[in-house]
């Protein structure tokens, strides 16, 4: 896959990104398992991992299980990509009358089987609108 690479860099923060992330096509999200209480839009993915952003529904964990990454429109569907969370921070939701808690993830793919990794370039490919 030939696309330019492109960082984008946060104040404060340092940027490891070894991969360029690409924003998805709407229809994409990903789910956690084993009961995918954690549930969300992605917001960008690379080789390397993804961020999604999700509503906290009730008490939840932040283990390590899997990612389980699918896209509504088409049926195509990422299973089991082991993972570790980088990063899960709240986000202001921009209203005081909001009881909403939103959060975002960063996670890390880690271990990836051939046939995980051939179904994630296919994913970048094919269903990313571009560097994020």
């Amino acid at each position: 896959m030939e696309r330019e690479m492109s960082m984008v860099w946060k104040p404060g923060k340092q940027d490891r990104r070894s991969y360029p992330r690409y924003k998805v096509k709407d229809g994409a999200y990903a789910a956690l398992s084993p009961d995918s209480t954690i549930m969300g839009q992605i917001v960008d993915i690379s080789k390397g991992g993804l961020c999604f952003r999700y509503i906290v529904h009730r008490e939840q964990a932040f283990e390590s299980v899997a990612t389980h990454v699918f896209v509504g429109d088409n049926g195509f569907y990422l299973e089991k990509m082991p993972y570790k969370i980088i990063e899960d921070e709240q986000l202001d939701n921009g209203s005081s009358f909001s009881s909403i808690v939103m959060r975002q993830r960063r996670v890390h793919f880690s271990n990836l089987n051939p046939n995980q990794l051939a179904q994630l370039d296919y994913f970048l490919l094919n269903r990313t609108i571009g560097l994020a």
